[in-house]
């Protein structure tokens, strides 16, 4: 099979250094075309490829979310989680729905000690009520709105310190139906590095699991009927 390339050695050079150049580029020539399908395919693949993931949904309330299928996943508080304490602005007849829990530890030279996304419900609420849970009584920030999917829910934060930060909690509400769906980002750490002999975990370690916490609650959606 001949390939319509045409090549231009420069004319000044000698034939023999012309035949040469033209040969190499030739050859370069026909290695990119002929190789070309395959860099294009292993990038598409890259590209469409995504880590497996498992979907929760609620039939009661009719919403879903997907979470990455090696995450430890329950519906009841105390296997995996303690939901109260870590969601401490949440109501007492709050009832968790699903949590998912971090299954490995992604920095264990660190005080980094878990990550979670928990979805629970407040039945019988209102909104004002439900919005209010987004922040901790007494606490000086304020939440804000925002949209998930076409959700409104209302975004605020809570942190308990020690020493230093050991948990951070950020809390989407949205009042649907008569009833409070709250959405807790969780994440652990235990102050002591210099103590236990690891280092404290830093910043932007902190914002790399958040950041796989927010991809988690991004694909929150209620489903169709």
């Amino acid at each position: 099979m001949t390939l319509p390339i045409n090549c231009h050695p420069e004319r000044s050079l000698s034939r023999s250094h012309r035949e040469s150049r033209g040969r190499r580029t030739c050859n370069f020539l026909i290695a990119l075309l002929l190789f070309a399908p395959f860099l294009l395919h292993a990038t598409v693949l890259a590209q469409t490829s995504q880590p497996p993931t498992h979907t929760f949904n609620d039939p009661n309330y009719h919403l879903s979310f997907d979470y990455p299928a090696n995450w430890n996943f329950s519906h009841t508080d105390g296997e995996i989680s303690t939901f109260h304490l870590d969601a401490r602005s949440a109501l007492k007849k709050s009832t968790l729905r699903a949590v998912v829990a971090m299954s490995e530890n992604p920095f264990p030279a660190s005080t980094f000690s878990g990550a979670y996304v928990y979805f629970s419900v407040t039945p019988h609420s209102s909104a004002s009520i439900c919005a209010r849970q987004a922040v901790l009584a007494g606490a000086q920030s304020k939440p804000i709105a925002t949209h998930i999917n076409d959700i409104p829910f209302i975004h605020g934060h809570d942190e308990q310190k020690n020493i230093c930060i050991t948990q951070r909690d950020e809390i989407y509400t949205t009042y649907h139906r008569g009833s409070c769906l709250r959405f807790d980002l969780a994440s652990n750490n235990f102050c002591g590095g210099e103590v236990s002999g690891v280092k404290n975990i830093t910043p932007q370690e902190l914002d790399q699991v958040r950041t796989r916490l927010e991809a988690i609650f991004s694909t929150v959606h209620f489903d169709l009927k």
